[in-house]
């Protein structure tokens, strides 16, 4: 089935979209992407999904081609506001929702904020950092950027997008920080630069909320079906099972390393969901 694009009107302008009209009246999908992607890097997830349900994927606030929040710092709940707000302007009143790394954060969010529009959580990746990492992460991984006369920002953007790629964090460039199965793919680099670049001054407003965001006080207090990928080898992925135990009743599904398995235990979880 086509994936078509389309936009959702909210009070601070435009939220981009990518959606693909499902077969039959199943709880739709509502997808949020990791930064500093878009819509576009779920498309093939997209794909892999069945055909009985209506999916969406947004580009996050600051990401891709939707508008940024009012605020100059904004909080993980801002980007779950706006994203709820453009749901519902597309008339989702009832929705599941799966978010990967940033999108994930936001999802959480969304799902505490909205009980009533959101039945279900699924969790790809989600940063659960103490203290320090958060500090210097704040300070080192997604520096401010804007344009110069040398157009130095071409080289930073792309050596920003390569060095994540190969390293975890990215600025720790040593074989302690390879990143297990961190590979080199010439167009998704060639994509996610142009990405960063599409929202230079802009794009380090959702990495910022990541690290402040208190996520583990935030998982304790979910009270609905969530839904735990773990794929073995993504730089979060070591703590999936600490994401799984501090969500109750929290159902945690290995193996997820690539889009077919995740579409899989993504369609087998809300399947159950419409059983029960």
């Amino acid at each position: 089935m086509r994936i078509e694009k389309a936009y959702a009107a909210i009070e601070e302008g435009q939220i981009h979209l990518r959606r693909r009209a499902g077969a039959c009246e199943a709880l739709p999908l509502a997808m949020l992407h990791a930064s500093p992607s878009s819509s576009r890097s779920l498309a093939g997830l997209m794909d892999a999904m069945g055909a009985g349900r209506d999916l969406v994927a947004f580009d996050t606030p600051c990401n891709g081609l939707s508008c940024a929040p009012v605020a100059s710092e904004p909080a993980m709940a801002d980007f779950a506001d706006m994203l709820a707000r453009a749901s519902a302007a597309l008339g989702m009143e009832r929705l599941a929702l799966y978010g990967t790394h940033t999108g994930a954060h936001v999802a959480v969010e969304w799902a505490l904020a909205e009980p009533r529009q959101v039945a279900a959580l699924i969790l790809d990746g989600v940063a659960l950092l103490d203290d320090a990492m958060r500090a210097e992460f704040l300070a080192r991984y997604a520096p401010r950027k804007a344009p110069d006369d040398t157009g130095s920002q071409f080289h930073w953007a792309w050596h920003f997008i390569r060095d994540q790629m190969i390293f975890f964090p990215h600025f720790e460039k040593d074989a302690a920080h390879l990143r297990a199965g961190g590979d080199l793919d010439p167009r998704l680099l060639h994509d996610l630069t142009l990405e960063v670049l599409s929202n230079l001054e802009i794009y380090h407003r959702p990495y910022e909320a990541v690290f402040r965001h208190e996520v583990r006080a935030a998982l304790a207090r979910l009270d609905l079906p969530v839904l735990v990928l773990s794929d073995g080898t993504g730089a979060l992925d070591p703590a999936s099972e600490e994401i799984a135990g501090l969500v109750k009743g929290a159902r945690l599904v290995r193996g997820c390393d690539g889009e077919a398995a995740k579409a899989a235990a993504i369609e087998a979880f809300l399947e159950d969901i419409n059983a029960g």
